[in-house]
């Protein structure tokens, strides 16, 4: 896989994917958001009243950024305490499949709102998508939402799925959550996934890693937002989840996917700085120019589906052994 020169001051080793500046589409769109839906989110209210309301509309907004995928298949699951929707390609290339946990602050988003976004990567992987439907704050508060996630990988496990050969993914705040698996798992001596793969994660609940730099650079996320989001996940009463590899551990591969002017830059370098220092072996790769998850804005920005490629070049060798890198 080649390396390219980092588009910024942090340590940076990504795929042929990545390009060197962003599209003309993509800052268009983050001059766009930045002065309106940012804007409106910085004034709005993050009651529970308001976050009910918001769940509607970012439902209906992602279902817009990234369509259903022809020929692909949905089903919807609830089996005990497990919910979610699978999402199957035309013809499945492994016996492996992915587990993605959706993000939304801990307190929005959801399986439906999230069909289009598992097809494209269903599509691009080759591999069954279940998209775990894990309880939201503030009705739910901290570990409610671990508590799911680890549940539906242990029922992956029992519908048939080796343990090493699921793949753990996830957006913003599900990129949290699906990293708090891994490390519960590691620190339980149980097998670990067979790789974790993070879309613009949020690492520290404490926001000590977001600089003021980044929180005005970012064209999509408001800081405000991200606090209040936070506070009603862990409600005061909770510790602040640590997200820190026991050096030694059993950690699958890592691929961290960034914008390298995000709310989350940081916590995507600091993240991936520990893993590496646990002995994991992680790719970070910081994309130019890009709002906070991009790569979901399938149908926004071009770089949407390079992300999902270069996810598919990463993962694609480690569930199945025989297959060849995609071209960039």
């Amino acid at each position: 896989m080649k390396r390219r020169r980092p588009t910024s001051d942090y340590p940076s080793y990504t795929s042929n994917l990545v390009p060197l500046r962003p599209s003309v589409r993509s800052r268009l769109l983050r001059g766009a958001s930045r002065s309106t839906v940012k804007r409106l989110a910085d004034r709005a209210q993050v009651d529970p009243r308001a976050i009910r309301r918001a769940r509607v509309v970012i439902d209906q907004v992602m279902r817009l950024t990234a369509f259903p995928v022809h020929g692909t298949t949905v089903e919807v699951v609830v089996a005990g305490t497990v919910r979610g929707e699978w999402t199957r390609p035309p013809v499945v290339s492994s016996d492996a499949a992915v587990l993605y946990v959706h993000g939304g602050g801990f307190v929005a988003g959801s399986p439906r709102g999230y069909r289009g976004v598992a097809g494209r990567l269903t599509a691009a992987l080759g591999l069954p998508v279940f998209v775990v439907d894990y309880r939201l704050a503030p009705e739910h508060r901290n570990p409610a939402a671990g508590d799911d996630i680890d549940a539906a990988f242990e029922w992956l496990v029992r519908q048939g799925f080796a343990a090493d050969r699921i793949v753990v993914a996830g957006d913003s705040a599900g990129g949290h959550l699906a990293t708090e698996l891994m490390l519960a798992r590691a620190d339980r001596g149980l097998t670990p996934p067979a790789a974790l793969v993070l879309f613009s994660p949020m690492t520290d609940l404490g926001l000590g890693l977001v600089t003021p730099d980044r929180a005005n650079d970012d064209g999509l996320l408001s800081l405000k937002v991200a606090r209040a989001a936070v506070a009603h996940y862990l409600d005061g009463r909770s510790a602040v989840p640590d997200l820190r590899p026991t050096p030694g551990s059993a950690l699958p591969p890592v691929l961290v996917q960034a914008s390298d002017c995000e709310l989350f830059t940081g916590d995507a370098v600091e993240l991936a700085d520990r893993l590496r220092r646990a002995g994991a072996s992680c790719e970070l790769q910081l994309w130019p120019g890009q709002m906070h998850v991009f790569q979901l804005l399938v149908n926004l920005v071009p770089e949407a589906t390079r992300a999902h490629r270069a996810a598919a070049q990463f993962v694609l060798p480690l569930v199945r052994p025989g297959a060849d890198r995609i071209a960039g």
